[in-house]
């Protein structure tokens, strides 16, 4: 249901963002005038759902993220998110490494909405059993306004992880929403 919700919100949000905007592909995206990193690091806190049977919780990280210097696509741009999200509820730790490309687009000025997948690493830990580490694939969706230099940001995605079990439990697989407030350089 979650996933249904995500997926449809993502879908609502690209194609409001989406009309008849101009650009072109171009490769590698730095080579072409104008193009700026617009490096971004943030700091993120909010909420995440684990499948296991902790419950929800706080959830807090960082975040680095660029203008791909790669791929420059018509009519937005392709934001590169590398993040680091803990959780830590009722003896269960969840630590995750994830690089999520999303697709952006300008709804106003200073304010870009987009999603895209991502793939990362979770690590485990449970005082209730095992505590596989493992191969993550996420699908999210994001939005950030700059003002000067601050960056406030939002986003959410659900995370599925491999098929073992943590901490005799259900698996990792976990939804997270957070907020984020950071420095544009």
């Amino acid at each position: 249901m979650r996933t249904s919700i995500l997926i449809t919100a993502a879908i609502a949000l690209m194609s409001a963002a989406m009309p008849a905007r101009g650009g072109e592909w171009a490769v590698p995206a730095a080579s072409q005038p104008g193009y700026s990193f617009n490096t971004a690091v943030s700091v993120k806190a909010g909420i995440l759902v684990p499948d296991a049977s902790v419950g929800s919780g706080l959830a807090g990280g960082f975040e680095l993220a660029i203008d791909n210097p790669l791929v420059q696509v018509p009519g937005g741009k392709i934001r590169d998110q590398f993040s680091y999200n803990r959780f830590d509820r009722d003896g269960l730790v969840l630590q995750t490494l994830e690089y999520n490309p999303h697709y952006m687009v300008a709804v106003a000025d200073d304010l870009w909405v987009g999603a895209g997948p991502g793939i990362g690493w979770i690590f485990t830990s449970s005082d209730r059993g095992n505590s596989p580490d493992m191969w993550t694939a996420q699908l999210g969706a994001s939005a950030y306004y700059t003002a000067g230099h601050m960056l406030l940001g939002l986003e959410s995605r659900y995370q599925w992880t491999g098929d073992e079990r943590v901490g005799g439990a259900n698996g990792a697989d976990n939804w997270a929403t957070l907020f984020k407030i950071g420095y544009a350089y």
